[in-house]
């Protein structure tokens, strides 16, 4: 068997890892990176038709972004995932094209691949076994806790087991169950496994919450305005359900990619989303903003905005944020990470807000960031790969010095071979 690393091999971002058994290939997810204005898609990987099935693990666009351009090179595989991953997976490849068109860039798919796409999704449940079309290879797609719909995916292929995590969560959060994936996978062969926090332990939820709601009160003694930037997928409807604590309090508003969402939260059969009729409550009591609304919700006082995307990189965040950066009383709080060279970290790191023409303007709002965030920290990613007996352990999707110090703990602590695989690197196991 041997697997070949197209993305996410010291990096985080576009992750597609190739599988290659007797002849045979399968890609773990087809992700993109943004990076420099652009797209940046797997690499060293050639004759997409000969890929014989894909596993999609969830919708982040780092693990699916890359699916409707493979389509274009006619790729024409079955692409196993939930029915709510693809969901959430058409909406963000259709806002893709959407920003490409708004920017004048070059179209790197268009309608017809997505549609291409939506033909090859073949729907998966969780925890029921399948086999490929091909019959080679028997899978299980289990809860990753990480966002709806999101998985981790059980292979088995020349009667070895490969665990795939893909991005996931044993921690308990407001919106989904937590997986258990040691539990249900105590044992495999070969165990690939993310290292987005390798180097960092998460504060408790509980004391991020209060702090959080906390922030929100303060604002709203002063007599300014929120805004909350959020990714759109599990992260906003989260915030939400800790924003139930000013329902009916304070007007909260919904807007972007989130305000699309939220439905497709709400009615899926996801037996991995928790706490759903408290959701459906809450989503009664915010309004949902369209773009006629914007300017005047921006000018209100003592309201809650919740608005896409999570590093005001575009979207209606970064209208908003214009509006807010200057008046003193206002609050931005931050939700996400917030990667170098975008608007949140510049506003955070620097005080600085560039505008439509990349004319800097000085924040001087209240600048506030929480960590929510839906993967696993060092002492849970130790927890895991102590509790699942393996033979190989391949670390990726992380920073070079986040998987440096996984492999440093793997070595000292377990018996297995670690691997922590360079781009287009071909393994054998």
């Amino acid at each position: 068997m041997k697997i070949l690393f197209h993305g996410a091999a010291r990096e985080i971002g576009k992750s597609c890892i190739e599988v290659e058994s007797r002849g045979q290939r399968y890609l773990l997810d087809a992700g993109v990176k943004f990076i420099g204005g652009g797209i940046q898609y797997p690499q060293y990987l050639e004759d997409i038709q000969g890929v014989d099935a894909v596993f999609l693990s969830h919708a982040h666009l780092d693990h699916s972004g890359a699916l409707a351009f493979f389509e274009k090179k006619r790729l024409g595989s079955p692409i196993y995932t939930t029915k709510l991953t693809w969901q959430i997976t058409k909406m963000l490849l259709e806002d893709t094209r959407h920003l490409e068109q708004l920017r004048r860039v070059r179209p790197t798919f268009n309608a017809q691949d997505i549609l291409r796409v939506e033909e090859d999704i073949v729907f998966v449940d969780y925890d029921k076994e399948y086999t490929t079309k091909d019959g080679m290879v028997k899978f299980r797609y289990l809860n990753s806790g990480h966002i709806p719909g999101g998985a981790s995916v059980l292979l088995e292929l020349e009667g070895r087991k490969l665990l795939y995590t893909a991005d996931f969560n044993t921690q308990h959060t407001q919106l989904m169950i937590p997986s258990k994936i040691a539990q249900e996978c105590p044992v495999v062969d070969t165990l690939i496994v993310e290292g987005t926090y390798g180097t960092r332990n998460h504060p408790e939820r509980a004391l991020t919450e209060e702090a959080f709601i906390r922030s929100i009160e303060t604002c709203m003694n002063l007599g300014g305005s929120a805004l909350i930037p959020v990714f759109g997928v599990g992260r906003s409807q989260e915030i939400l359900m800790i924003l139930d604590y000013f329902v009916g309090k304070n007007p909260i508003y919904l807007d972007g990619m989130a305000r699309k969402l939220l439905d497709h939260v709400l009615y899926a059969q996801d037996p991995y989303i928790q706490n759903k009729e408290r959701l459906t409550r809450i989503a009664r009591g915010i309004k949902k903003v369209y773009k006629r609304d914007r300017e005047r919700v921006a000018q209100e006082k003592g309201v809650i905005i919740v608005s896409t995307s999570g590093m005001v990189e575009g979207g209606p965040a970064s209208f908003y944020a214009k509006e807010f950066v200057e008046e003193k009383n206002n609050f931005i709080l931050l939700t996400g990470y917030q990667t170098n060279g975008t608007q949140g970290r510049s506003m955070y790191d620097d005080h600085v807000f560039f505008d439509e023409n990349d004319m800097p303007i000085p924040v001087q709002c209240h600048m506030r960031k929480f960590n929510f965030s839906a993967h696993l920290d060092k002492d849970s990613l130790h927890e895991v790969m102590r509790n699942i007996e393996h033979k190989n352990l391949i670390l990726q999707h992380g920073d070079p010095d986040a998987l440096d110090a996984l492999s440093l703990f793997a070595k000292e602590n377990l018996t297995s071979r670690v691997f922590i695989p360079q781009l287009g690197e071909i393994m054998e196991i």
